[in-house]
């Protein structure tokens, strides 16, 4: 229940409550002896965690504030993620083997699966590096958070963010289906994803409403993320066919990422019609009677009330 507002807490202290959490758990994982690749993947969430946060609450921290710290989880999320992407890349293509696995034999293109597999492990000393840089930079993000202020209760503290975010992935879902480019797809994908982030921070507003909300922004950031991750899979493919003496191998896996991606852009489509159904003023005006009815309910003392 760590990443969310809670009952009678001023959004400044419930903010910088999340922000010291989320730092205190990267600086944990930094300290991984093994299993690099998952504490890279772990660390990179706590900081997008932390960019979801501020972009709540931008307006309240300020712009120096704001654009200091988004920058800061930006770049560090940027250079985990070049150490990172070799493992990415065979965690999906292992799922993709796996959704066509009755099409497929059990050692399917084994010299991509090779080379991939190879990558991963030539990299994992880069990991170890890259976490402990990282954790060396985590105690001056920790005193920076303690120092954020903000003055506000009110429900814009938190509701320009959140209808920002809603406005950005409602448009993102548009311009990605109008285009049909992977920079587009990728675009909604991370405004999306802030959503999902936005919705679980206020997601004490209504507890069952919006946990099956959040659960289905979810779902739609999993195909997003999915066919984002094949897209790179696919460029990686086809760098590597151009190589090889045998392009028939990497001609069908081509078209299975092919296939693979038309499946997972139908459902986010149908998914991110329903999500995104709301015209934008009708969204916040929800949110905003939701923050007030939760507000109301905090200032009523139940014995009393019976």
């Amino acid at each position: 229940m760590s990443y969310r507002f809670k009952e009678r807490e001023s959004t400044e202290d419930a903010v910088k409550r999340i922000a010291l959490q989320q730092l205190d758990e990267a600086l944990e994982l930094t300290k991984a002896k093994t299993s690099f690749d998952e504490a890279v993947h772990d660390v990179r969430v706590c900081f997008k965690k932390l960019r979801g946060l501020i972009r709540l609450v931008r307006d309240e921290l300020g712009k120096e504030t704001y654009q200091r710290e988004n920058r800061f989880y930006r770049d560090i999320n940027r250079a985990l993620s070049e150490v990172r992407d070799t493992a990415a890349l065979l965690e999906i293509f292992e799922k993709l083997t796996k959704r066509f696995s009755e099409e497929l034999n059990d050692d399917a293109f084994p010299l991509f699966r090779k080379s991939i597999s190879a990558a991963k492990r030539i990299r994992q000393a880069e990991k170890k590096r890259a976490l402990v840089k990282v954790r060396k930079s985590i105690a001056t993000a920790h005193n920076r958070a303690k120092r954020w202020s903000i003055k506000s209760d009110d429900f814009p503290t938190v509701g320009k963010g959140l209808l920002r975010t809603y406005r950005r992935g409602k448009g993102g879902f548009d311009r990605a289906y109008d285009r049909q480019t992977v920079p587009a797809f990728h675009e909604w994908r991370k405004d999306t994803k802030y959503f999902w982030y936005h919705i679980k921070l206020v997601r004490e507003l209504w507890p069952a409403q919006l946990k099956d909300f959040a659960g289905e922004i979810k779902d739609l950031v999993d195909y997003l993320s999915d066919d984002h991750d094949l897209a790179l899979l696919r460029k990686q493919a086809l760098k590597q066919s151009r190589k090889a003496k045998d392009g028939h191998q990497y001609e069908a896996l081509l078209a299975l990422i092919d296939k693979r991606r038309a499946e997972l852009e139908t459902r986010a489509c149908f998914l991110g019609q329903r999500i995104y159904a709301e015209e934008s003023k009708a969204f916040s005006d929800r949110f905003h009677e939701y923050w007030r009815a939760w507000h109301a309910e905090e200032k009523i003392d139940p014995i009393a009330a019976t």
